[in-house]
């Protein structure tokens, strides 16, 4: 089985990380030859993508909308010859739909990453060319629904985001940045600075508590158009309040946290969230999208309202001083990610939908 995926980019993002954490579980199985296509050069995962190893050719665009990718696209099909195009995106998707279809080549198209509402001209695009695939897959059940896609129809699929249990095996505290050192309790949150991700509600959250008490540091992960924007922001709480742009080592941070945040209004499955679980922390999260498939309220973390930062000062400061319920909360999502979020479920679901659509109708 030859498999081409298709992505606009390697930088920072949740389809990147998921895009990595596929290609290592299908590279383990030798029935099947993969192809990686990018169309940007940034570069922050492709030593990721070195160390599987797999096939990578970048065809790069010179606008967003570039023609030329089409003929291009074709020809790297006519070479390789896959019988399946796996998009990541809706605009891997635009590029890829009428070269599958010229080359008779199985389209899955994996854009459904978030619950985004409906309405605008990106949701109508994207909409006509889910209906024009040959199969949908997303990350969520609530990412199906948001499109009006029912979940018991067999051309449209969930699969989790896995997690590579590998990527927590060698964190050691002494490897752990400087920044880090003091003894005061950590709540972080691991996102990029964009229009989806609500940084907002966290630091208004965050100026609320430090108000209150000095034993808490607020770390913010990520890098994004908006990070200039919110350290000036919170530059008159800069000893409670660390904004650190883009990390590599993410895994470090994390480990040392006491509550991982995710302040949000629009979520597939967060890559952030199974990194928390991963690590045993609990986690306070927006209730938006498919943030309910990961969170479970009570359980695993809790769910606040959009918005509500009072909501999320409130429920950080009643964890904060159960360290207890932090523990078996972090517990409980650990273990939940390791039932349904590992990278094995990942792989073998990704093969099996990958099986069904080359069976013969």
């Amino acid at each position: 089985m030859r498999v081409l995926h298709l992505i606009d980019s390697l930088r920072v993002g949740g389809k990147e990380r998921q895009l990595v954490e596929l290609l290592k579980g299908l590279r383990c199985n030798s029935g099947i030859e993969l192809l990686l296509v990018c169309m940007d050069d940034d570069d922050f995962y492709a030593s990721d993508i070195r160390r599987l190893p797999i096939q990578v050719e970048y065809l790069i665009r010179k606008c967003r909308w570039d023609p030329i990718i089409f003929p291009r696209l074709y020809r790297l099909v006519q070479l390789f010859r896959p019988q399946i195009i796996h998009t990541s995106c809706w605009m891997t998707s635009f590029y890829a739909l009428p070269v599958a279809r010229l080359s008779g080549v199985k389209l899955i198209n994996g854009s459904i990453r978030n619950a985004f509402p409906a309405g605008g001209l990106r949701w109508k695009v994207e909409k006509i060319l889910l209906s024009l695939s040959d199969c949908r897959v997303a990350n969520s059940k609530a990412g199906l629904l948001s499109r009006n896609l029912a979940l018991d129809q067999p051309r449209n699929v969930v699969i989790h985001n896995g997690f590579d249990a590998s990527r927590i095996q060698d964190i050691h505290k002494a490897d752990l940045p400087s920044i880090l050192a003091d003894n005061r309790k950590i709540v972080g949150m691991v996102a990029e600075f964009s229009d989806l991700k609500d940084y907002g509600t966290f630091f208004l959250a965050a100026k609320a508590i430090l108000k209150k008490r000095k034993d808490v540091l607020f770390l913010a992960l990520g890098d994004g158009k908006y990070l200039d924007h919110y350290r000036e922001i919170v530059a008159d709480h800069s000893d409670g309040v660390k904004l650190l742009g883009k990390v590599r080592n993410v895994e470090e941070y994390v480990m040392r946290f006491e509550i991982g945040v995710l302040a949000s209004f629009c979520e597939g499955i967060s890559n952030s969230i199974l990194e928390y679980m991963a690590l045993a922390k609990p986690v306070i999260a927006t209730d938006a999208g498919g943030t309910r498939e990961t969170v479970l309220d009570g359980i695993t973390g809790i769910l606040v309202p959009q918005r509500s930062w009072a909501v999320l000062a409130e429920k950080i400061e009643s964890l904060l001083d159960n360290p207890s319920l932090c523990r078996s909360m972090g517990l409980e999502g650990r273990k939940l990610l390791e039932r349904e979020f590992s990278l094995k479920q990942l792989a073998d679901k990704t093969l099996s939908l990958y099986e069904s659509v080359l069976k013969p109708v």
